[in-house]
């Protein structure tokens, strides 16, 4: 019995050590892979071959590179190696418009990091800023000249890391017209993008970057499967023009002469050019697509886009704080379902602040403080909103300066999109009656349950279908609806 005793002790002895020993090993295994073996490179070329590799601390030689140093079927750096390091710090990269045909950079590993590097496109001619955009927009080879796949930043490994790192995007066609010719299918002169960096990954990071986006394209967006991304303390600059400069474009070849100063496509059909307004030259700043995903946005600033922080079609949960978008045309801030603003701010220098696309969004919680814009034109609204059971507040900065020179109306529930809702509301823009009436005469919406606390002096229109709603404001409040709760402060 003694015997058997003492065998059974030493089995299960051995086990023990077994399964120790096997953790040990493992744990050996995981402390090896974790260590990088430090690589330094010295040019292009190196570098482009080391990104295939996986497990390494990569380090490029500071200095100036131009990305024409290698053959054209190879300007552009794919990293599929996973677990590294790239190290980019006092490295900047020349891409010359026309010169590049995919991506500048295309991680499909996962695990990576990227900080540092300055990365811009560039005009062979020299040119930094486009002033004639009629010719411009004639030089299709080394101008107007965007890119396949439209990114130079492309995104699709998981768990990746851009940090540190500042871009400037060039070439696109058309360029300087907004929205006017199409953004996509049934554009009317065709398209040739340029966007700045696509995430379609889970778990991908934007951190400490500067976009200076001088193309037609979005700037940071999101598309397939992205999930988990997080954007944070960024900064996003694309630029604007007034409308009136494209009446100035008188050759032959220039598109407004050759649409005859008209807006060709969509809703707008047949309406002359819109004088006094603003025309976004970018797309927008941070957008999503139909994505199954989360998004967060914290601490980051977008300046002179199309639309700001453009979250609507996410489906996971969305996230913005201590944000701010300033001078955007079409809209600042769209959220999706139980979207979250908090402590954002903003103005509505060139198109509302705050956009809701769908009748049935609902459950946002917007926390947001208004920003002056003594330099505002065009007479669109403040914020347009719709759906039920948010909770709004908007607040007046501290320096009690005066908002804008007109009083943009807050509109609670509408039928429009943005080009139709203006300061008319709820009339239609004069000469706009038979567009409207075309796309708007039968559309239905809601605005129920909602709570707005307005602190600005912006005044309350609150739409005919609406009902319901519980509306406390500075500003004066006209209520079309039934069965609202109307409370002025004053």
């Amino acid at each position: 019995m003694k015997t058997f005793t003492l065998l059974i002790s030493i089995m299960v002895l051995s086990i023990i050590h077994l399964g120790c020993g096997q953790n040990v090993n493992k744990s050996i295994q995981q402390e090896t892979k974790s260590k990088k073996a430090k690589v330094y490179v010295s040019s292009l070329s190196e570098f482009r071959n080391i990104l295939n590799s996986s497990n390494y601390d990569i380090t490029l030689k500071p200095g100036d590179y131009n990305i024409t140093e290698l053959p054209e079927e190879e300007r552009s750096f794919v990293c599929s190696g996973s677990n590294n390091t790239i190290n980019l710090s006092g490295v900047y990269i020349n891409f010359p418009v026309g010169t590049c045909k995919d991506a500048h950079f295309n991680f499909t590993g996962s695990n990576n990091t990227l900080y540092g590097g300055v990365f811009e496109d560039t005009y062979q001619n020299g040119m930094t800023e486009v002033t004639d955009f009629g010719s411009y927009n004639q030089n299709r080879k080394t101008l107007a000249k965007g890119l396949k796949g439209g990114a130079n930043i492309r995104v699709s490994g998981n768990g990746n890391t851009i940090e540190g790192i500042k871009l400037t995007a060039r070439g696109s066609f058309p360029y300087g017209y907004g929205n006017m010719y199409g953004i996509g299918r049934g554009n009317a002169t065709g398209l040739d993008k340029r966007c700045a960096l696509l995430i379609t990954g889970v778990g991908n990071t934007v951190d400490n970057c500067e976009f200076q986006h001088r193309a037609f394209g979005h700037v940071i967006y999101m598309q397939k499967n992205a999930d988990k991304t997080l954007i944070k303390n960024t900064y996003i600059e694309g630029a604007v023009r007034p409308s009136n400069d494209s009446y100035s474009e008188t050759n032959d070849g220039d598109l407004p002469k050759r649409f005859d100063y008209k807006m060709p496509i969509g809703q707008m059909k047949g309406l002359p050019i819109p004088r006094d307004v603003m025309f976004n030259l970018t797309e927008d700043g941070i957008r999503a697509y139909n994505i199954p995903g989360s998004v967060t946005v914290e601490n980051c600033k977008v300046v002179k886009c199309r639309g700001g922080i453009k979250l609507y079609m996410a489906k996971g949960a969305v996230k913005v704080s201590n944000s701010t978008v300033l001078d955007c045309v079409v809209e600042g801030y769209s959220l999706n379902n139980g979207g979250e603003l908090i402590n954002c701010k903003g103005n509505a220098a060139y198109g509302p602040l705050l956009y809701m696309h769908f009748d049935k969004v609902s459950n946002q919680k917007i926390d947001l403080t208004v920003w002056p814009a003594p330099h505002a034109v065009g007479n669109h609204v403040f914020a347009a909103i719709k759906g039920h059971g948010h909770d709004i507040t908007l607040k007046k900065a501290k320096n009690n300066e005066a908002i804008d020179r007109a009083l943009r109306p807050i509109v609670v529930g509408y039928k429009a999109r943005f080009e139709f809702l203006t300061t008319s509301y709820p009339g239609v823009p004069k000469g706009y009656e038979d567009n409207f009436n075309t796309y708007f005469g039968d559309a239905t919406y809601q605005a129920s349950n909602i709570f707005l606390k307005n602190e600005t002096e912006y005044p309350v229109i609150i739409g005919n279908l609406s009902e319901n709603n519980k509306i406390e404001s500075l500003g004066a409040v006209t209520n079309l609806g039934k069965e609202n709760s109307v409370k002025r402060k004053i």
